[in-house]
């Protein structure tokens, strides 16, 4: 009788608990719009189903600093000094679908979306919105191994350009975790939420200017020993980590033309008034910058020494490709399995003033106790360290589909 007395005490507190916190969040969102302009629905429950097709790709650019020149310039007997190389790489992470559920109550929300498609990642958001502010949590993860490498070089002689698509031994990962919050100024009368979480409903057409914080912090990381020839080619960098406080003031605007629907667009560029990135520096067992035609010097090389970190005939570093031009030598993989690579020590650099962009646009139509809606975002991200530059794009399109309880 007594742990019956206790758990229905237990119970019952739980219960009033949620009670009055509903009743706060309810009375303070009443309070705070104008209800000419924002409609707060009776049912504060919703359950609203995702679909979304989305891509996060990612591209980065180097240029051969004056080591690597040097021992290109020794390898091929080309005095290769005034001659700037650089490329760019493109991670082409693949075209996605995936199935998403959101539940919230009022402004408050949590969702989950998986993949449908292999190794393209998954998303877990954590969202707040009230009649003045929004701020959101979202985590994601991915890799790829399908890659564009894009080779530029110019010099005293012209300029040669090449395209090649390639697919890396290993794949690149790419980790972000993006917090992004936004005050509205005309809150009374606009509703960033009214478009994109349907917790009130936008009646009139209204606007207002927005005031943008966001953290973001991600890394690229292709520090696997079978990508060292990318490593060689980034000036030695195998993984890269940013993290980022930007600021950014914008404008959202939403559009009535008729009962029942809604048209919203924003657009807010930021700057990071934060911007730290650290580099992890690799060395490696192998060199692409050399290269050997005969296979009897290549012998010579024998077994690679982990301990000693070095070749059986003293030697570092060991020419990646023997007659570089032998179609039969570069189908030959197996010297893969002597591959090793190490971090030989770490870079960082604090930076200011990198411009990103956020913009948003959606349809949405309300019923009675459902909503859909159809929506598409896009951010882009980017970060620099000396000759090494990175840019992030993050777009979707995505469908809703919401009850309300």
């Amino acid at each position: 009788m007594v742990v019956t007395v206790q758990a229905q005490e237990k119970e019952s507190w739980a219960r009033r608990t949620a009670n009055t916190v509903k009743q706060q969040l309810d009375s303070a969102l009443f309070r705070k719009v104008d209800t000419s302009y924002i409609e707060v629905p009776q049912k504060p429950w919703r359950v609203i189903l995702r679909p979304k097709v989305d891509q996060l790709y990612t591209t980065m650019n180097s240029s051969f600093d004056d080591e690597l020149l040097a021992k290109l310039s020794k390898t091929y007997g080309i005095d290769l000094s005034s001659t700037n190389i650089s490329w760019d790489l493109r991670i082409n992470q693949p075209l996605t679908t995936s199935v998403g559920v959101w539940v919230g109550y009022r402004g408050l929300g949590i969702g989950y979306s998986q993949s449908l498609t292999k190794r393209a990642g998954r998303y877990f958001t954590l969202s707040t919105t009230g009649s003045h502010y929004g701020l959101t949590f979202t985590l994601r993860r991915f890799s790829a191994d399908d890659m564009t490498v894009k080779i530029h070089e110019e010099s005293e002689l012209g300029r040669y350009d090449d395209r090649v698509d390639y697919k890396s031994y290993a794949p690149f990962w790419v980790r972000s975790v993006f917090v992004d919050g936004y005050y509205v100024f005309s809150g009374r009368r606009y509703s960033q939420a009214a478009a994109y979480n349907q917790s009130v409903i936008q009646r009139r057409s209204a606007g207002s200017f927005l005031l943008g914080l966001s953290w973001y912090q991600s890394s690229l990381d292709f520090s696997d020993r079978l990508n060292g020839e990318f490593i060689v080619a980034a000036n030695d960098v195998g993984k890269i980590k940013v993290h980022q406080g930007n600021i950014g003031f914008g404008y959202g605007y939403n559009w009535v033309p008729a009962r029942n629907w809604l048209f919203n667009i924003m657009v807010m560029p930021t700057v990071s008034v934060y911007n730290r990135v650290k580099v992890t520096k690799y060395d490696f067992n192998y060199d692409f910058a050399t290269y050997e035609t005969s296979q009897e010097v290549m012998k010579t090389y024998g077994e690679w020494d982990s301990e000693k970190r070095q070749w059986a005939n003293g030697k570092k570093e060991k020419p990646m490709f023997g007659d570089i031009y032998s179609e039969e030598y570069v189908e030959d993989l197996s010297w893969q399995k002597d591959v090793e690579i190490w971090e030989s020590g770490s870079e960082i650099k604090n930076t200011r003033w990198r411009v990103n962009i956020n913009a948003r646009a959606g349809i949405t139509y309300y019923g009675k106790n459902w909503f859909a809606s159809i929506n598409g975002q896009l951010h882009r991200f980017s970060y620099k360290h000396n000759e090494t530059g990175v840019k992030l794009y993050d777009w979707y399109i995505r469908g809703a589909f919401g009850m309300r309880f």
